[in-house]
């Protein structure tokens, strides 16, 4: 069915006037593309070089890259941080529930960037369940992504800041209530998406969007449908769950920073050479490659979340009336969401370039996958030989009774 490109550039238009900065990557496909359903399959029908860009390069290649690179590296962080001389320490805790977030954002970001650019499939109009499901984990995972990078430097400023009353605060069981609570507020606070989105039919094109129909708050006098909500909460959310996070790390970080530096001196002179205080060095050098590691991973959200937020900002005050390039915008668009996936993918890599301990774990931990298989033979090989020589032992107690019976 052909379809006039006039025609469709309306309700195009029309759709990418509702505000919503924070959740680009559900919607992507809106500026970049005109994508008609027809017989369950996806037609383009612009030759916008931008759009082309944006679908085969950014899309199709950067964030598969990206998402690949990201999996490998969050995997390797969820068993390197589950070692047992890692997860009694409430950062390490933090950083373990930080990579398991990523790779649930990462998937996420992966149903509307990366599938629709191979096979031309959106899963989010083909299943009202995705539909509704992918905003919400879109949201959840950032939200709780962020605010775990802000909670690990409140932990990091605390233990360097007042030593002694952080035995009480950071610990790997407060870390696990924290995060536990975290996440059922974000589930409570974001809990809406899964209500309030649809897919939603417009002169043969579908999306994944707001819906238009269901009403937040309904009297005589005044009314407001889930479009509107969503317009309001996701300017609320974007300074809920960025800023306050940003200004968070920022306070913290300034803190680690001075106090660090300010102490390196106090610390070598308390160090002495009795055993006691050698653990305790190991210790608290196991507690500063930490802090780097969250230092690398603060700087690494600045460097690739405040370009977008800014963006996301001079599109939400940007005039509806004014006209604007839709295949730059999109290419724009597709860039920032770029950097927001890097943001998840990249904390592996800085933990390993910035953490001695993190490296050593990692080399341990393949380590005792190649030999932990000749090391259970050899235990094997042991136990079997002291219960050969067990039973050598009482035979040969035997036959002396029975000798010294006769």
């Amino acid at each position: 069915m052909h379809v006039d490109s006039v025609v469709v550039e309306e309700p195009i238009l029309h759709i990418n006037n509702l505000h919503l900065p924070h959740s680009n990557i559900l919607v992507y496909n809106l500026s970049s593309s005109i994508e008609i359903i027809q017989n369950n399959t996806i037609t383009t029908t612009s030759d916008d070089p931008y759009r082309h860009l944006t679908e085969t390069i950014v899309y199709k290649y950067i964030c598969l890259t990206i998402f690949l690179i990201g999996i490998i590296g969050n995997l390797l962080s969820v068993l390197v941080f589950s070692r047992p001389s890692l997860r009694r320490r409430s950062c390490a805790i933090y950083f373990l529930a930080l990579a398991i977030t990523d790779i649930a954002s990462l998937c996420s970001s992966f149903i509307d960037t990366v599938l629709p650019s191979f096979n031309n499939v959106s899963l989010t109009i083909k299943s009202t369940f995705i539909c509704k499901l992918n905003p919400l984990l879109v949201y959840f995972t950032t939200d709780l992504s962020n605010f775990l990078l802000a909670v690990a430097s409140i932990d990091r400023a605390v233990s360097i800041q007042c030593p002694v009353k952080s035995q009480y605060f950071c610990r790997a069981r407060i870390a696990i209530y924290i995060i536990i609570v975290m996440s059922i507020v974000f589930l409570l606070i974001n809990g809406h998406l899964f209500w309030g989105f649809e897919i939603v039919d417009e002169q043969s094109l579908k999306f994944c969007l707001p819906s238009k129909n269901k009403y937040v708050y309904y009297n005589e006098l005044y009314s407001m449908t889930y479009d509107r909500f969503y317009a309001i909460f996701d300017s609320l959310d974007m300074l809920f769950a960025v800023v306050i996070p940003f200004i968070v790390m920022l306070i913290c970080n300034i803190i680690i920073i001075i106090r660090v530096i300010t102490s390196r001196r106090s610390i070598t002179t308390i160090a002495s050479t009795t055993s006691q205080s050698k653990k305790s060095r190991r210790r608290h050098d196991k507690e500063k490659q930490l802090t780097i590691m969250l230092l690398g991973s603060a700087a690494a959200f600045l460097v690739f979340t405040l370009p977008t937020e800014i963006n996301d900002t001079v599109r939400a005050f940007h005039p509806s009336d004014v006209p604007q390039n839709q295949g730059a915008m999109a290419l724009i668009t597709a860039i920032f969401i770029a950097m927001g996936q890097l943001n998840h993918a990249i904390h592996f890599y800085i933990y390993t370039l910035t953490g001695g301990v993190f490296r050593n774990e990692l080399i341990q931990l393949f380590t005792f996958s190649k030999y932990s298989l000749l090391r259970q033979k050899t235990v094997s090989s042991i136990r079997q030989t002291n219960a050969d020589h067990q039973l050598r032992n009482l035979a040969t107690k035997r036959t002396n009774i029975d000798d010294h019976d006769i």
